[in-house]
């Protein structure tokens, strides 16, 4: 295996790949810090544009007395359901999403290619070379060299990776780590998330049918244009869910899991489980399946959606 003769260079050049890889992957949550904060912050404030534009026009049954509140109110609602869908435009964009996921991506390939090498695993042979494994992250980071000036301002955070590795310390750092600290964790965060969003979903959808058949009544006509108000919210957190993919993620991140336990449990249980041809499949199959999981996620971040949050009555 690599790991009991390597090439004196190996560990400098392992270390600069992990390097590389920690850029691209702080870079990556960086975008996506960025990407999550302004979709809630248009979100909430398409709600919010809605409620004044609404509390403006029931003021003005006051009286003239209210006039500047008012016309403050309405002023302050209708700036904000103008600025909502260019901050989405500009902040939330399919090319500020497709920065974010091509990020991701590099630091993904990266990461598998290390540990493929590190394993001897397939395309490298048993006794892998170090010019082969900084070929191969060159062409991973020539995919990306445009997003060079984001990543140019990352100091990734310190971190030990393995320079060498054994197959039970693949397992342990590499399967094991992915299965219970990433996978199983973000599938039920995710799921979590879902739900509590197709909760209030399901709420706001209740409260606007009730305001709207309680509206009907002569003595609550008032209550007519607030259900518009409550459907620009449920509309919102239904543009918010499909934008944020949780119920997705969640599937594919459980599914990846399983599938991940199911490999390493087979081999722990193989008699020949450190013959170096077992432990070149193991990587091979392991790595296979996080590199789907990561392509059905690229796709169906890339896939069109509308992030823009409703007006009232649009990827670790």
């Amino acid at each position: 295996m690599s790991e009991t003769a390597p090439s004196p260079g190996t560990p400098m050049v392992v270390e600069s790949a992990w390097r590389d890889q920690a850029i691209w992957s702080e870079t990556a949550n960086r975008l996506k810090t960025e990407l999550s904060s302004w979709r809630c912050r248009a979100a909430v404030a398409s709600v919010l544009g809605a409620l004044l534009a609404t509390l403006a026009g029931t003021l003005a049954g006051l009286g003239d007395a209210w006039w500047w509140p008012r016309t403050l109110l309405a002023l302050a609602g209708a700036i904000i359901l103008a600025v909502v869908p260019y901050v989405v435009k500009t902040k939330t964009s399919k090319e500020q999403i497709g920065a974010w996921v091509r990020a991701r991506s590099a630091s993904e390939a990266l990461k598998e290619t290390i540990y493929r090498f590190l394993l001897g695993a397939p395309p490298f042979g048993p006794q892998p070379a170090p010019a082969d494994l900084v070929s191969r992250c060159q062409a991973v980071k020539e995919k990306v060299q445009d997003l060079g000036a984001l990543a140019a301002t990352v100091e990734p955070p310190r971190k030990e990776r393995p320079l060498t590795l054994s197959p039970e310390g693949y397992v342990e750092k590499r399967v094991t780590d992915q299965i219970d600290g990433y996978y199983r964790p973000k599938a039920r965060q995710n799921a979590l998330a879902a739900k509590k969003l197709h909760n209030l979903e399901f709420i706001l959808g209740l409260v606007a049918a009730i305001l709207g058949a309680a509206s009907g009544f002569e003595w609550l006509s008032g209550l007519a244009p607030w259900v518009a108000v409550v459907t620009t919210a449920g509309g919102a957190v239904t543009a918010h869910l499909a934008a944020s993919r949780y119920d997705h993620q969640a599937m594919t991140y459980f599914a990846t899991a399983e599938r991940l336990t199911g490999l390493r449990d087979v081999w722990l249980a193989a008699a020949d489980r450190l013959a170096p041809a077992r432990v070149a499949k193991l990587a091979d199959d392991c790595e296979h399946a996080i590199s789907t999981e990561n392509e059905a996620w690229l796709a169906e971040w890339t896939r069109e959606k509308d992030p823009t949050p409703a007006g009232p009555a649009a990827s670790a």
